[in-house]
């Protein structure tokens, strides 16, 4: 395996169970997103462009989730077992 240095603005999230998997995410502020990258060893299998609106809705859920391990329950819920859709998060107070 070869190692090469993350871009500028990158953020590398190893995934616990190894086998070189993990997510890159990445600002690209000249294209006003957030690039959200899934590895495995040294190959991207998918990426995600997140406008800011969408990154701001994933770090909501991402906070909800460890609130949730925390037992302190999700500040904001999304519809149950849903991912969006094609109109995006949909967040409900």
């Amino acid at each position: 395996m070869t190692v090469v240095p993350l871009p500028p603005r990158s953020r590398w999230v190893t995934d616990p169970r190894g086998e070189g998997r993990g997510l890159r995410v990445t600002s690209h502020p000249e294209a006003g997103v957030v690039v959200v990258s899934v590895w495995r060893a040294d190959e991207c299998v998918a990426t995600v462009h997140l406008r800011p609106d969408a990154a701001a809705a994933l770090a909501g859920a991402l906070a909800d989730g460890l609130a949730a391990l925390t037992g302190q329950g999700p500040a904001v819920a999304g519809p149950a077992g849903g991912h969006g859709g094609a109109a995006g998060p949909r967040l409900v107070s």
